[in-house]
């Protein structure tokens, strides 16, 4: 009996999650990231075996068994990069294997919403939108990487935490507490120290995301400083989802699903968000997703073979925990 592999390779980590025709989970997998903007592709190829031997090994299956697997990749922006998973999928031993690749908010939508049209908005290490309707069309707004976009994400909190605190340094803006806790979490004592810090020793796009919850916290605990980051935060997030449902309506009405571990967390933020597409885009719902991004991953690996999706089929999709293995194991 073939199995089907989804794979959500992002920008701080893969995870990997196999079932077989039933939709029964049958082991999951977790290494580093897979995304080839920010990693080699060496690098993107080694995490992916790692996450597959943690998926596949403790049932005692083997690469080899899985007949279908679909790539919900971050940083899969064309063709190129598309056609370098493949040659990935290829190198690991998927040859004889139905694959299927694509960027990773196209499995966030198929999960949020159980294979269903409409929009989701991943808000994680990046930002990104992607809206699908019943004809198989697609729009895209956001995700364009964090040079150019990324609004609202956790990297995009944390960069602008550090622009707020040497601003607050240099006497442009008032001190908050926002401005010590970002000194606290680069290492240093003072604004001159920060040239050395991020250009001499460098600082990696994950790193600056991870002070994206300390923004959150002191933003509960009433800073005004990183309030205003959050709000601003949420309301480029609402425009992205305003001109994707603009450019490609995918129902009425309208849903849209929040994904990635930033917009899920259950946090000032996550309720900034939603009132602020609540008020850009009147009657849209917003949902919460009913399968995690990589299940969704093996709903198309399903999909693509030609699996039916049944009820049966998903609400074993949907069981939380796989019998033969946990998480890393």
């Amino acid at each position: 009996m073939k199995l089907f592999a989804g794979v959500d390779g992002g920008g701080s980590r893969t995870r990997v999650v196999v079932a077989d025709a039933s939709g029964r989970l049958l082991g999951r997998g977790e290494s580093g990231l897979a995304n080839l903007h920010h990693a080699s592709e060496a690098d993107v190829c080694a995490h992916l075996r790692d996450a597959l031997h943690r998926a596949l090994g403790p049932a005692g299956h083997q690469v080899m068994d899985v007949g279908s697997i679909f790539f919900g990749m971050a940083g899969v922006t064309c063709q190129a990069t598309s056609d370098k998973f493949r040659r990935i999928a290829f190198e690991i031993g998927f040859g004889e294997a139905r694959i299927g690749v694509d960027h990773d908010i196209r499995i966030a939508l198929a999960g949020g919403l159980a294979g269903r049209p409409g929009i989701a908005l991943i808000v994680g290490t990046g930002s990104s939108c992607y809206g699908r309707n019943g004809a198989g069309q697609t729009w895209q707004t956001g995700g364009w990487g964090s040079l150019v976009a990324d609004e609202g994400s956790g990297h995009d909190l944390g960069r602008q935490a550090m622009v707020a605190a040497v601003r607050m340094a240099d006497g442009r803006i008032p001190v908050t507490a926002l401005r010590d806790r970002v000194f606290e979490f680069l290492g240093v004592k003072r604004v001159s120290e920060m040239l050395a810090r991020l250009y001499e020793q460098g600082i990696e796009r994950n790193e600056i995301a991870a002070l994206a919850p300390a923004v959150v916290e002191l933003a509960e605990a009433g800073d005004s400083a990183a309030l205003g980051i959050l709000a601003a935060g949420a309301m480029e997030l609402a425009h992205m989802v305003e001109a994707n449902h603009s450019n490609l309506p995918t129902g009425d009405p309208p849903q849209v699903v929040i994904t990635g571990g930033l917009g899920t967390a259950r946090t000032l933020y996550q309720t900034l968000i939603r009132v602020a597409i609540a008020r850009s885009i009147p009657g849209m719902l917003i949902p919460r997703a009913e399968f995690e991004p990589v299940v969704g991953a093996v709903l198309l690996a399903m999909q693509e073979a030609g699996v039916e999706m049944t009820p049966e089929v998903l609400d074993n999709l949907g069981a939380r925990e796989p019998q033969p293995g946990s998480l890393g194991q």
